[in-house]
């Protein structure tokens, strides 16, 4: 089975603007985009296969009736990936893990990950707290000390951050971000800056079920993220994470190469162009490559890819 191509699906946000559809070259996004659904299987929005023998159908319908694609039967589809370029400062959040998520009737909690695809020089995001505890936190909060509490994190073009359940965490304008996320599709939103709407309105927060979820340890904090690098013929394949939420890989191609696989991976091409078994690829491109394939990738480009 060949590689199969997946039609991404534009995401609204009040932060986005045109730069997602400019970037990636999705002339049929409208304005407004701030992200793009490269991989989901969710019931009201799973992509499409534009490949054939199976144009047409969902990445949903393929996962539930084609596991010979994937090699994960009786499992649910464990990831969101997304193409996120923000034009403003998201607000600042949290997630839940598998504990607190069942409190809120979700199913499962939300371990997430960026790969930096471009960040502008002087770039960081929002990443952890100062505070030692919960009365600690409550202190911040009732004396308006959000400056104070905050903690940030440079990040540069082709850095890796790891945003497990718990840490409060924001992406921020300056940066054009590959995004891993399990497929709970669950946020809570812990402060957004006092920002007002052209009703003089703030947004909602969910301040209660934010702190409930919140870590206090320091560890989680420090992004201790350890690549594993391996040489191919003419490139360098880098796995940045391999967890019981996800496996996230770069392949850094710059030429001929033979790549080989047993498990299946959701592949999008981040930068350049090139050949990959025996089709054209460019930035923005979304593809399936099931499992145990081998497949002759060529080219200059950058490749991430994401599996279970």
């Amino acid at each position: 089975m060949s590689i199969l191509f997946f039609d991404p699906i534009p995401r609204p946000a009040i932060w986005g603007h045109t730069l997602v559809r400019d970037y990636f070259g999705y002339k049929q996004f409208p304005e407004g985009i701030g992200q793009s659904w490269s991989f989901s299987a969710q019931k009201d929005a799973s992509t499409i296969c534009l490949s054939e023998p199976f144009k047409g159908m969902t990445l949903r319908e393929l996962w539930e009736k084609h596991q010979e694609l994937f090699g994960h039967p009786g499992e649910e589809f464990p990831v969101i990936i997304s193409l996120v370029a923000p034009e403003d400062d998201l607000s600042i959040q949290v997630h839940p893990d598998s504990q607190v998520a069942k409190k809120y009737g979700y199913t499962l909690g939300k371990n997430e990950a960026w790969y930096f695809i471009k960040s502008e020089n002087n770039a960081s995001i929002v990443y952890g707290h100062n505070a030692k505890d919960e009365k600690d936190l409550y202190n911040y909060i009732n004396n308006d000390k959000w400056d104070e509490l905050i903690k940030h994190l440079s990040v540069h073009t082709g850095d890796f951050v790891y945003l497990p359940a718990g840490i409060l965490h924001a992406l921020k304008k300056g940066s054009i971000v590959y995004e891993i996320q399990q497929s709970t599709d669950v946020t809570f939103r812990f402060y957004d800056y006092h920002r007002k709407d052209k009703y003089g309105n703030e947004r909602e927060l969910h301040l209660t079920q934010a702190i409930d979820c919140l870590s206090y340890d320091q560890e989680m904090m420090k992004n201790n993220i350890m690549p594993v690098e391996e040489k191919m013929d003419n490139g360098l394949k880098t796995t940045f994470i391999s967890n019981d939420s996800f496996t996230v890989t770069k392949l850094a191609i710059e030429g001929n190469n033979i790549y080989e696989t047993d498990n299946y991976q959701l592949a999008t091409v981040v930068k350049g162009d090139g050949v990959v078994d025996g089709f054209d690829v460019k930035i923005g491109d979304n593809f399936l490559i099931p499992q145990h394939s081998k497949i002759e990738i060529d080219g200059n480009m950058i490749i991430m890819m994401t599996t279970k």
